[in-house]
């Protein structure tokens, strides 16, 4: 297992993309930053600060990608079945990709997390972290949402895993983990609507994906009708879920 998990990092580490994308997430935080110091009635820097400059979605779009094609690129290029022929076992394959992406997850939260205490040290020095936030201060708030979106982009990522079994192109495979978030976006908005009239909706997962927001607003309660220990508990057991059918579909998948 630790010689398929160095595989992967190694992998992971000399691909152009992965610094690339995380390049592409520094400069574009830097810039929203310098945006909304001298265009602050349009940019709130309490609200840049919050998303740490952009920084939050960029990396669930970067791991969408990662996801989607960290198995594909097993089945597109063959080398799937190098690994199979040493006698690795598939739960072995699958589990260490899990690990990487999760370390690469991390990494890419602890930069933007850096670089949003840094800008905002340059760019609003006097920015008062402990300011009043609700019924907490700020920066208890902005760690709160923070753990709200890990939960979010850690369900979203499970179902492109899922995704990313059926198909043995990277292409394909980003396309639909890309369309597969956007189309769960709407329908996760739109299920407010329904929740009202079939209460029994508030079960499936599209409503799990609403609890950074509940976070940020305890009082959404009363639309989800969960309560926001029943959403983190959710996000996480679908997860799991997800992240289960998906290794069983890994093992079926055709080399």
């Amino acid at each position: 297992m630790g010689t398929l998990i160095k595989q992967e990092l190694y992998k992971l580490v000399h691909k152009r993309g992965t610094w690339l994308a995380l390049a592409f997430m520094v400069l574009t935080q830097i810039g929203f930053a310098i945006i909304g110091k001298f265009n602050p009635e349009i940019l709130p820097i309490d609200s840049l600060i919050a998303s740490n400059y952009i920084g939050g979605a960029l990396i669930i779009f970067i791991m969408i990608a990662s996801t989607a094609t960290i198995i594909s690129m097993e089945f597109q290029y063959g080398t799937i079945k190098q690994l199979l022929y040493r006698q690795y076992y598939r739960s072995q394959i699958f589990i260490s990709k899990i690990i990487v992406l999760l370390l690469q997850f991390l990494v890419l939260q602890v930069v933007a997390t850096l670089m949003t205490f840094i800008l905002t040290f340059i760019l609003k020095p006097d920015f008062h972290w402990q300011a009043p936030f609700g019924h907490q201060t700020f920066i208890k708030q902005y760690f709160l949402s923070m753990g709200g979106n890990w939960l979010v982009t850690l369900l979203l990522l499970s179902f492109v895993l899922l995704l990313a079994t059926w198909f043995k192109t990277n292409a394909a495979a980003i396309v639909s983990g890309f369309v597969g978030y956007f189309i769960v976006q709407i329908a996760s908005s739109l299920l407010i609507l329904l929740i009202g009239r079939w209460e029994w909706l508030k079960w499936n997962p599209l409503t799990m994906l609403l609890v950074q927001a509940q976070i940020n607003s305890p009082d959404m309660s009363k639309v989800t009708m969960l309560s926001t220990s029943t959403m983190v508990a959710g996000a996480l057991i679908y997860t799991v879920i997800f992240t289960v059918i998906a290794y069983f579909s890994f093992r079926k998948h055709s080399v």
